[in-house]
């Protein structure tokens, strides 16, 4: 009986296994099928997910354009208020000024002596020499300043071709640069040494202030007015008449260029800017943006440029915070670009 017992015993533990391992395997497809669709459902929530990140992204993209749009729009408005504005003041100028020569002066003589003009010779020598020696020669100026012909380029073919007005040529490097270009151009400046040797190269160089040579310039009559290194030398109220007087001259599509020395490098502003005695303060960029946006260009675009030699070598040290090197080596020059925009038809 025990024998016969023993082996229904293993004959129900036979069963029992088999339908343990049958049982075992249904859980297990039922495992595999309940994973698959947890990954199809994955999937489809990662499809969703995506799908709504990509409408996100669209919609935010969206308003980041309309917002574009419309802060150019303000912007291009607020240019042309201010254009209208400093119209408004040159002409209130010109009423002011007419007034004053058709009445008698009763003012006394300024008593503040005139410079003689043997000391004028001395001091044009005097400022050639301090160039030649400390700012570069004519070679090194040129090739500096080459950067800048895509923007003359671009304005020229703006403004159908019309010439170039270099305001403090000096020798003449820039109106060698555009006569290479073959792009029409006159320059003007103080030093009768500097353009005297202008000259001798066969440029268009005249000896004259900024102010008489865009007073006497017409309306609409330039497509790019430079100032390479001037603006520093001039009363801000100078730099602002020149800037106003820039709006009138230019055509449409016409470019003002201001270049002046780089005081957020701590070398120029400590030490290079004070050894031109003439010079009489630092031009910021912050101080000619918004200049230029008083007086109505539209776009207003900054460069800084022309970093020191030294300024790879202290980026490049272990350990040297790259930002004090930029202080101390970065762009010695300041660029800033004001448009004329062109009309709307």
């Amino acid at each position: 009986m025990s024998g016969v017992k023993r082996a229904g015993d293993y004959l129900a533990a036979i069963f029992k296994l088999g339908r343990t391992e049958r049982l075992a395997k249904a859980a297990y497809r039922a495992l595999e099928a309940n994973e698959a669709r947890l990954s199809a459902l994955e999937r489809r929530i990662d499809e969703q997910s995506n799908r709504w990140e990509g409408r996100a992204r669209h919609l935010q993209d969206g308003v980041k354009q309309v917002i574009h749009g419309e802060t150019q729009a303000l912007m291009a408005r607020n240019a042309e208020l201010a254009r209208n504005f400093v119209e408004v003041s040159r002409r209130l100028d010109q009423v002011l000024l007419a007034t004053q020569q058709d009445n008698v002066s009763l003012a006394r003589p300024d008593p503040v002596p005139q410079a003689s003009e043997g000391l004028n010779a001395v001091m044009d020598s005097f400022y050639h020499k301090l160039e030649n020696k400390y700012r570069g020669t004519p070679s090194d100026i040129r090739n500096r300043l080459r950067i800048y012909l895509p923007d003359v380029e671009s304005a020229v073919i703006r403004t159908g071709g019309k010439p170039v007005l270099d305001l403090g040529c000096g020798r003449g490097e820039w109106l060698g640069v555009l006569a290479d270009a073959n792009l029409s151009a006159r320059g003007v400046d103080t030093n009768a040494v500097q353009i005297g040797e202008a000259q001798d190269q066969g440029l268009q160089a005249h000896q004259g202030t900024a102010r008489s040579a865009l007073t006497e310039a017409d309306d609409n009559s330039l497509a790019c007015i430079t100032a390479h290194h001037l603006i520093e030398h001039l009363p801000f109220e100078e730099v602002l008449w020149i800037t106003r007087e820039a709006m009138r001259v230019l055509a449409p599509g016409g470019v003002l260029l201001f270049e002046t020395p780089n005081v957020r490098n701590i070398l120029v502003g400590a030490t290079s800017f004070h050894n031109d005695p003439t010079h009489l303060h630092p031009m910021t960029d912050p101080v000619l943006n918004v200049l230029f946006e008083t007086v109505g260009f539209h776009p207003v675009e900054t460069r800084h440029l022309h970093p020191h030699e030294k300024l790879a070598e202290f980026m490049a040290k272990p350990g040297f915070d790259p930002e004090l090197a930029n202080l101390m080596f970065g762009a010695q020059d300041l660029a800033v670009l004001g448009h004329k925009p062109l009309e709307e038809t």
